[in-house]
């Protein structure tokens, strides 16, 4: 059994399946998500700058 790392805090990643696997990275998402990465937002990923969510209109 792998222990995944996260790249961001460097803690370990619990095996739940609600990591973020970037580029060959793990990311606990919300680490990922402070670093400035991509945004996600139901379940749609936002690469481009974007602020708000297209399907809710919910900020990023």
């Amino acid at each position: 059994m792998t222990t995944l790392t996260c790249e961001g805090c460097k803690e370990p990643i619990e095996d739940d399946g609600s990591h973020a696997d970037f580029n060959g990275e793990d990311w606990h998402e919300a680490c990922f998500e402070v670093s400035g990465g991509p945004s996600y937002c139901c379940g749609m990923i936002y690469e481009d700058g974007e602020d708000t969510c297209l399907s809710c209109g919910d900020p990023l």
